[in-house]
């Protein structure tokens, strides 16, 4: 009797403990996100800075391609932090103006646009 207690007490015990381990449906999670754009920036050292600037002011930034040839921007975040296009059409500096065809989204789920970038809204 006192063996099948407490094998009825070690159960509880670890089912409890699963469900505490489980996310909370309350908190959401944080997935990685990709922007994508165009750009027009004419030189490899204002590529090189504007990159520089971006890891150094973004800290959830992991990754930055700035293409000169292609003109094409890849950035992925950890998604600590939001991300919208006026946010990362920001993060250009004083080439802002010159960012277009902006997709931003869920890393691994959503569909980035392949290069070349057609049918452009913005």
């Amino acid at each position: 009797m006192k063996i099948f207690l407490s094998l009825l007490f070690m159960f509880a015990v670890t089912v409890s403990f699963g469900q505490s381990l489980q996310p909370s449906t309350n908190q959401p999670t944080n997935a990685r996100l990709f922007a994508q754009c165009m750009f027009n920036i004419p030189t490899q050292a204002e590529l090189d800075q504007i990159t520089y600037n971006i890891y150094l002011n973004h800290p959830d930034v992991e990754t930055v391609r700035l293409d000169l040839n292609t003109q094409r921007a890849l950035v992925i975040t950890t998604g600590s932090n939001p991300l919208t296009e006026s946010d990362f059409i920001s993060w250009f500096e004083q080439y802002s103006g010159t960012v277009s065809c902006v997709q931003v989204g869920v890393y691994g789920v959503d569909t980035m646009n392949p290069y070349p970038f057609t049918n452009c809204n913005n």
